[in-house]
């Protein structure tokens, strides 16, 4: 369970960072005194759960875990704090737990097991196969039902990095493609809700193949496994282009049931859709040539055997 800790007294920080150490299914993602830091580095930590004190310098824990809801509403959140007079806010904002200083081993333990319990953390997840269709209409599976994107854009914004499968984005350019109109701090807000969303939709039932890293800026969408029928045309017209042999223009030419993301109208896919266009009508030519090719040698081996 990736957690992060929040806590304006360092030395309670550390005390919180050598308890959790005992409990191997946590992960500390990020530690902080700062609570405005918490927040800003949030699509990098990527939190399952947050620990937070609640009278702190800057920004309070109950604002604190109101932001962090806003943008990750699955995100579960437990205050430790010195003062009892905060229970009704803390639960108001629907906060898991809340446990007054000094934190004992125990009360930490059942604290966790009642979070592990809501999450379903010790539920075996079965992984389910992803399909992801980019030829004609653009459409997503988990198993065989198709994935429901809560809006519109965190659909266009997987598609977006998809394009880039295995390569970093700056986000200023994620930002100028896919929110152009708006103002540089809402678009990279609107940016940071559309990878939420896309973790949240994806990783439902088990599937785990989509991951999404963030560093420097820029943002990486890799594909550890999955039927997708671009990767699986690219790999049949570079053998053809390869090899000549044109079984593989064949199967390169099923896959492509229509134009690159056909009924989307995406400016950032032009330049790709042009290109696959491109391939296809090249695909077509030399499969023609190349049968006539394969016709030709046929009637001479016939014709030697006959003479």
């Amino acid at each position: 369970m990736r957690t992060i800790l929040v806590d304006d007294e360092p030395v309670i920080l550390e005390e919180l960072k050598r308890m959790f150490k005992n409990h191997e299914k946590v992960k500390i993602v990020g530690a902080y005194t700062d609570p405005l830091t918490a927040l800003r580095e949030l699509s990098v930590t990527r939190p399952d759960c947050a620990f937070l004190d609640i009278e702190m310098f800057n920004l309070n824990g109950i604002e604190l875990a109101e932001k962090l809801m806003d943008k990750n509403p699955d995100i579960q959140v437990l205050f430790i704090t010195a003062y009892n007079h905060y229970a009704t806010q803390a639960f108001e904002v629907n906060a898991i737990d809340y446990i007054l200083k000094p934190v004992r081993p125990e009360r930490l333990a059942k604290a966790l097991e009642k979070i592990f319990k809501k999450m379903n953390f010790e539920k075996p997840l079965t992984t389910l196969a992803l399909t992801i269709q980019s030829f004609g209409n653009f459409e997503v599976f988990i198993g065989d039902k198709p994935v429901k994107w809560p809006r519109a854009k965190p659909r266009e914004l997987f598609a977006y990095l998809l394009q880039s499968e295995g390569k970093w984005v700056e986000k200023y350019k994620v930002c100028d493609d896919l929110w152009r109109e708006q103002g540089q701090e809402q678009a990279l807000a609107n940016l940071q809700t559309g990878v939420w969303a896309i973790r949240k939709a994806l990783n439902v039932n088990g599937c785990k193949v989509v991951e999404i890293n963030y560093s420097h800026n820029c943002y990486q969408l890799l594909l550890s496994a999955a039927e997708w029928d671009l990767q699986q045309f690219d790999i049949a017209f570079n053998e053809f282009t390869t090899t000549g042999l044109s079984e593989k223009g064949r199967i390169a030419k099923k896959i492509y049931t229509g134009e690159y993301l056909n009924d989307e109208d995406w400016p950032w896919a032009d330049l790709v859709r042009e290109s696959y266009t491109y391939k296809y009508k090249e695909l077509e030519r030399n499969t023609q040539n190349n049968s006539d090719k394969d016709a030709i040698q046929k009637y001479y081996i016939i014709t030697r055997k006959i003479l």
